[in-house]
């Protein structure tokens, strides 16, 4: 039998649940790479992980697995306070980077990344999975044909019962470490608004319910360059949901990204819940049920997401090609984040502009 060939051999920094239960599984499926080292202080943590995908390299700190000289490609998957020292370090030593989102905590650390990356050959990607969900592929490409018409709107959900399943790091019970719904969750969305949309974001305004921790449960009013207005809702307190309606002057689009039949195309005049819609779905459901087996089979389409955003930077990397997520990307999301955050401290709109200025900020806060 023919052994596999692999091109490129990977290091992760970090063992944490993402790296175990979503990175890892998702790299095991691709042909031509292979995890070689593991990286993490949590010494039994590191183990288990290691084992679980016989992982030989086993290393309690990340200069020393930047040391190998047979890693091509390092992931930056530890808390976010971490990110920028860590992906700076890598890039030092030479390797290609993924970077776990969000992409730091401040605009300073990420800006530093951005002027250190510039000055590199070496392929940095952020980790934003949804981007290469299947379902959102579907739609980007819908609204890209017009099929929408004129964009009026954008809402997005995304809850979870995250803190009844499992005991959370501390990490994620403080905003100023990155923790909470706003760093945690409502940095995706803030990123498939402007994937999807083709377009920036330019105020938000945001309240949360009261809270000793950081922001566990946030809605979100904001405004897109291009005029269509954006509502949200993020929470760490509810049952899971993970979706996204688009509006449009020619129609509405649904996005049920846990679903494998979830994107739904609504015409202008079409009334949810009629007879004509109900048939709709079920011939949807129908047409759709041979590859959503197939598709759950291999941990459904938000799993699957994983598996198709390491394809794309494994490619990018091998023909010298564009990421579909910059560290610019990751910045502009990580914008909107702070913009929320101090829209909740403020009580007034924020303006993603005055992040950047100081003068412009005391004028945005002062209303």
């Amino acid at each position: 039998m023919e052994s596999r060939k692999v091109i490129m051999k990977i290091g992760i920094i970090g063992c944490g649940r993402a790296t175990e239960t979503l990175h890892l599984p998702a790299l095991s499926r691709i042909e031509q790479v292979e995890v070689v080292a593991l990286a993490d202080p949590a010494h039994d943590r590191l183990q288990s992980v290691a084992d679980r995908f016989n992982v030989a390299g086993r290393y309690s700190s990340h200069d020393e697995l930047l040391q190998k000289a047979d890693v091509d490609v390092v992931a930056v998957c530890v808390p976010v306070q971490f990110h920028v020292a860590v992906a700076l370090d890598a890039l030092d030593a030479g390797k290609h980077v993924f970077i776990e989102k969000p992409l730091a905590l401040t605009l300073e650390d990420a800006d530093r990344l951005i002027e250190r990356a510039s000055g590199s050959d070496r392929k940095i990607m952020v980790g934003f999975n949804l981007r290469q969900h299947r379902l959102i592929q579907q739609a980007r490409n819908l609204i890209q044909e017009g099929s929408l018409g004129a964009l009026e709107g954008i809402r997005s959900i995304w809850t979870s019962a995250i803190r009844y399943r499992q005991e959370l790091p501390a990490w994620r019970n403080s905003r100023e470490l990155g923790g909470g719904a706003l760093f945690e969750i409502s940095v995706h969305h803030f990123d498939l608004w402007r994937f999807l949309l083709d377009s920036e974001i330019v105020d938000v305004y945001a309240s949360s319910t009261p809270s000793k921790g950081p922001e566990e449960t946030v809605t979100v009013a904001a405004k897109m360059s291009n005029g269509t207005v954006a509502s949200a809702l993020f929470s760490e307190h509810t049952s899971d949901n993970n979706a996204l309606e688009i509006f449009g002057r020619g129609g509405r689009l649904a996005i049920s990204l846990y679903r494998f039949d979830g994107l739904e195309q609504f015409p202008m005049l079409s009334t949810p819940g009629g007879l004509g819609a109900r048939i709709g779905e079920l011939m949807n459901l129908a047409k759709t049920l041979p590859q959503g087996i197939a598709i759950a089979r291999q941990g459904g389409d938000f799993k699957m997401s994983y598996h198709s955003e390491w394809l794309h930077f494994v490619d990018a990397i091998s023909n010298d090609s564009p990421v579909v997520c910059s560290l610019e990307d990751g910045k502009r999301a990580l914008e909107a984040v702070l913009a929320a955050g101090l829209s909740i401290e403020c009580g007034v709109p924020i303006k993603l502009a005055s992040l950047r200025s100081t003068e412009a900020l005391e004028t945005s806060v002062d209303v």
